[in-house]
């Protein structure tokens, strides 16, 4: 593996309150102790993973949650100098972490930007304040203009604001609402991406007793057509299912989010910290959920540990290419397995392209197929073809 680019993933599993739709793996409240253990056990962890970096350039570093900006700065630069003492961080080096409004202060912003950081991607969801209140956000949109500021200010103006659609109380007046107050920041990307009501949290509870206010089937489609169409008028470029940026500038810098898009490459990842997922070649593993059972063995015993068939593995390629709007360029296909991607899949890609949902464009080495609009509106029914039994 070595000569080949690696990211580094980093949970904090800490935040200020839990949201009443997220199922992350987070605690809430976290004591001072318990954040400084955590932090020792990711050192440790990094530490020990040295050899994997050997003949390696570190691509990006993403740190998550949680909401990492709840837990004090320095353990981020002790985090950062240990990623620093096992593989170099060049100065064209992605390096993000996520934020909620009402967590960032000055000193924080300057001592991210002392360790190198250079991406936020900031938690939004909404620019009205009922259904930021109905989310169980912890922040006003008021808070969220004045993160804004403080990162421009500090420094910082890679900035990514996340919105949430189909959410209690949404209409497509209120859609656009936000998205207008939210685009009147200048944020040089969105995420823009549904609610999915997931088991064991407060909002499960209340829509399986019909007690949470969600738009219908039908408008909830409408709102995410909506959202795609709105941002791409106002120069959001779609590169992902759900996710846009603005265009490259003069200054050639490209506002994708690059971490993101080697998930979607299947390039090579490492996770740290508790329940933090990793990809190495074809082998797939993933650190233990608990807090306290990561700490007492940081990296050791894994809930998950496995290498790929290579039928699941060209499985991921297609239905994790696919979602990005360029789609997948065959001939990555054949270098990675070693076989021409019409053997394998030639019938369902015809089929789909016959149906519209796929398409493809150049030739030979060039040659890309991609799902269309149509396609992408059914995305987990077009991805599912791909599923080798």
């Amino acid at each position: 593996m070595s000569g080949k680019d690696i990211s580094i993933y980093v949970h904090i599993p800490f935040c200020v309150r839990k949201c009443l739709y997220c199922d992350f793996n987070s605690q809430v409240p976290a004591s001072e102790d318990t954040v400084f253990y955590y932090t020792s056990a990711l050192e440790r962890e990094i530490g020990a993973a040295g050899d994997i970096f050997e003949d390696r350039k570190l691509a990006s570093v993403y740190i998550g949650g949680g909401t990492p900006s709840s837990i004090p700065s320095s353990c981020i630069g002790r985090i950062m100098d240990a990623i620093s003492s096992v593989i170099s961080i060049e100065d064209d080096t992605e390096i993000t972490i996520e934020a909620n409004p009402g967590t960032l202060t000055d000193l924080k912003i300057k001592d991210y930007v002392s360790f190198s950081i250079n991406r936020v991607s900031l938690g939004v969801q909404s620019a009205i304040e009922e259904e930021l209140k109905t989310l169980g956000r912890i922040h006003t949109f008021d808070d969220v203009k004045k993160s804004f500021d403080r990162l421009y200010w500090g420094g910082i103006d890679n900035i990514s604001a996340d919105i949430m659609t189909s959410i209690p109380y949404q209409t497509p007046e209120s859609l656009i609402e936000t998205l207008d107050a939210v685009i009147k920041l200048k944020p040089r990307h969105i995420s823009a991406y549904s609610l999915i009501i997931e088991q064991n949290t407060p909002f499960y509870d209340k829509y399986r007793y019909g007690l949470l206010p969600l738009p219908g089937e039908d408008e909830s489609y409408m709102i995410y057509k909506l959202a795609q169409e709105y941002l791409e008028q106002k120069g959001y470029k779609r590169y992902e299912i759900s996710n846009y940026a603005k265009e490259t500038g003069e200054e050639g810098r490209d506002y994708r989010c690059l971490h993101n898009l080697r998930y979607w490459d299947r390039k090579d990842y490492i996770g740290f910290g508790a329940s933090a997922a990793s990809l190495i070649g074809d082998h797939r593993f993933t650190n233990v959920f608990d807090v306290t059972d990561y700490v007492s063995d940081p990296g050791g015993k894994k809930a998950e540990d496995y290498r790929l068939r290579p039928e699941d593995a060209m499985a991921e390629f297609m239905f994790l290419g696919l979602r990005k709007t360029e789609g997948i360029r065959c001939a990555d296909f054949e270098e990675a397995f070693g076989t021409d991607i019409q053997k394998i899949y030639g019938r369902i890609m015809r089929y789909q392209i016959d149906r519209k949902l796929a398409a493809s464009t150049g030739e030979k080495e060039e040659k890309r197929f991609f799902l269309t609009d149509k396609g992408l509106d059914v995305s987990n029914m077009v991805m599912s073809e791909y599923l080798l039994t």
